[in-house]
């Protein structure tokens, strides 16, 4: 054996055992500690106990911290765990393989294999340009759309999230992802809320002509107030117009809640002055407190600023007037002026539920969005269904591999045995480069491993015919061997280069699964081509060495 071919057998053999170590963070067992609080009692402990050893994890119980190692541990259960009672925090503890200098990663999975929540939120820069009164250039657009995606980022962290995912898409559109999310509402509620609180006053005179017009309204009387927010929008333009309403002013609908089922509803319209008395940013803090009918409310201080703002708003000049309480373009309530309020102190009323108190708070004290959201998509999957989707995914990987190597083997014989074995060899490659690039595996990415194994094979068949047909014209082993990869060369690569271009416009063109399918894709092209063009010909050229060699078994 030549000293070249001992300096690629060492190689070959360094490289698998390298993959191999990059996978373990992925493929092998994790541990997780879950941080008790220090008045967690015995009950809570033993509950989250239980949750985990019935899937069959291994549970230690401590007095700070219950210790859970096994498989399927990821960022959803990792979350779910953070929910429940008695715990203060929850850690993953580091795999040997992640430290220096290896550095290995585990491979992250999308929402639809762990389960958890996806938005697609698109900016509606139309009302922006309507409040601001011009147009914006695609610099101020994007401007807002950054600034929005970092306040949403700090409206996400309050959650308590593991690894969320929020990015801005070419189009413009925000995508958040949050896995093992169990209160969707919640996260909708925060999400989805501009936050945008303004004090305005009303103007009777054209509240009255639009209350006039929408009575003089056969539709409205048939049908009622839409419920669609775009509808909505329509109908206030439509109504602006009849009654005539100058461009200091605008009409927007006045919200009450049905009191059978809790919902937020339009009432009637009112025309405001678009000119803010008092803003979100005037108010420097806001609390929880009750109203003098004992209703729930926001109570909040003014900045030094909006404490002047506010005075002037609440001036004798506009005693007797009603000074509207906006939020997100829907007006809660509109008190009358009858006291001139000096001190920056005041109350956000509104019939406020626990659950939107709290959500303005916590939206006051982070800053209103630049530009409201519209939700364009919404999708939640269950762990439980992650769960299944992971199942169901290694199942059709393993029936495919062992159909594929079934064949081989009883068609090629030792050559299929050899071919199986690099397959094997392919995926191991494919998972060690996903692991290293902090990849994120969803479904379509599973159905991209099945179809590499595919492709993977036809390589192989290729060259194997080629080899036969030399083995045909009588050439010896070593000769046919050598001449069937080099005629198999170029067939090989120019189908594979086709089907990267094919991935590459996918991953350019396509988002969300269709870009981690293609991603996959490419990976498994590229790494089957480097195992059955150098690990596979180094075999054979190892078996063409033997002394004698009459017969091939293929």
């Amino acid at each position: 054996m030549s000293r070249g071919v001992v300096y690629k057998l060492i190689f070959i053999i360094l490289l698998i055992a390298f993959a191999v170590v990059l996978i373990l963070p992925t493929v092998g067992e994790r541990e997780m500690n879950i941080l008790l609080r220090d008045d967690a009692t015995a009950e809570q402990i033993d509950a989250i106990a239980a949750r985990f050893t019935r899937d069959g994890h291994q549970v230690i119980k401590g007095e700070t911290a219950v210790s859970v190692k096994g498989y399927g541990l990821n960022d959803a259960v990792m979350n779910e765990a953070r929910t429940f009672a008695g715990v203060k925090d929850v850690k993953y503890v580091q795999h040997w393989a992640e430290d220096r200098p290896i550095r290995a990663k585990r491979i992250n999975l999308g929402l639809d294999l762990q389960g958890g929540m996806q938005l697609v939120l698109i900016p509606n820069f139309e009302a922006l340009e309507r409040r601001l009164g011009k147009k914006m250039d695609d610099s101020e657009k994007s401007d807002a759309s950054q600034q929005a995606l970092e306040l949403l980022r700090n409206r996400v962290d309050q959650f308590g999230v593991y690894e969320p995912q929020l990015r801005r898409r070419e189009s413009g559109a925000i995508e958040i992802q949050l896995p093992g999310v169990r209160d969707p509402e919640a996260v909708k509620r925060l999400i989805g809320t501009t936050g945008r609180v303004e004090y305005r006053l009303v103007d009777d005179e054209y509240s009255r002509k639009a209350e006039e017009w929408l009575r003089g309204n056969a539709e409205i009387k048939e049908k009622g107030f839409p419920e669609e927010p775009a509808a909505q929008r329509e109908l206030l333009g439509k109504m602006a117009q009849a009654i005539g309403i100058p461009n200091s002013l605008e009409v927007l609908f006045f919200f009450e809640r049905i009191q059978n089922t809790k919902k937020l509803v339009p009432s009637r319209p009112m025309a405001l002055e678009k000119k803010l008395s008092l803003a979100g940013d005037d108010i420097s803090k806001a609390y929880r407190a009750y109203d003098d009918y004992s209703r729930l409310c926001v109570s909040f201080s003014t900045t030094t600023q909006g404490a002047a703002k506010f005075a002037d708003a609440t001036s004798k000049k506009n005693h007797g007037k009603r000074l509207a309480i906006v939020i997100d373009n829907k007006v809660r309530s509109a008190p009358s002026i009858n006291v001139h309020i000096t001190t920056g102190h005041a109350q956000i009323q509104g019939d406020f539920t626990t659950e939107e108190v709290d959500t303005l708070i916590s939206i006051i004290k982070e800053g209103a969005l630049p530009v409201d959201l519209e939700r364009a998509e919404e999708r939640s999957v269950g762990p439980s269904l992650g769960v299944d989707s992971i199942n169901s995914g290694i199942k059709a990987l393993g029936i495919a591999l062992a159909a594929v190597i079934i064949f081989m083997i009883v068609y090629y014989k030792l050559a299929g045995l050899i071919s199986a074995i690099g397959i094997c060899v392919n995926l191991t490659f494919m998972l060690a480069i996903l692991s290293w690039l902090n990849f994120t595996l969803t479904l379509p990415g599973i159905a991209g491993f099945v179809l590499t194994i595919g492709m993977a094979v036809d390589a192989n068949i290729i060259i194997y015919e080629r080899i036969k047909e030399e083995l045909a014209t009588g050439k010896s082993v070593k000769m046919a061997i050598s001449t069937g990869f080099e005629h198999a060369f170029w067939a090989i690569v120019d189908s594979n280069v086709t089907t990267l271009i094919a991935a590459f416009i996918l991953s350019q063109f396509g988002t969300g699964p269709i870009k981690g399918f293609a991603v996959t894709l490419s990976i498994g092209v590229i790494t089957s081509m480097f195992v059955v063009l150098y690990i596979t010909r180094f075999v054979y050229e190892l078996i063409s060495m033997k002394k004698n060699l009459k017969k091939l078994n293929i």
